[in-house]
């Protein structure tokens, strides 16, 4: 099973986050090799990560580095996308 690392980018005034923070945390528990990373978009480090992937809203995830989701979506989607992607 490959490894995979999902970026979270997040601010504090984003009233989904939390949401999609949980919904991410119990697909990390389910599979092997997972890690969360939450990135908060308003630390500048994190901002300017932001701004190379190209995020406009949060939350988004970045999946392995390059599959961006946008919005709160639910863990069936987002295990669906792993399922036909890796």
């Amino acid at each position: 099973m490959h490894g995979y690392v999902f970026e979270l980018f997040t601010s504090p005034t984003c009233p989904y986050c939390p949401e999609a923070r949980r919904r991410v945390e119990n697909i990390v528990k389910k599979l092997k090799n997972a890690i969360l990373i939450e990135r908060n978009i308003s630390e500048p480090e994190n901002a300017e990560l932001a701004r190379r992937y190209g995020i406009m809203s949060v939350p988004t995830l970045i999946i392995n580095g390059r599959y961006k989701i946008v919005g709160l979506v639910s863990e069936e989607e987002i295990l669906s996308y792993l399922y036909y992607n890796y």
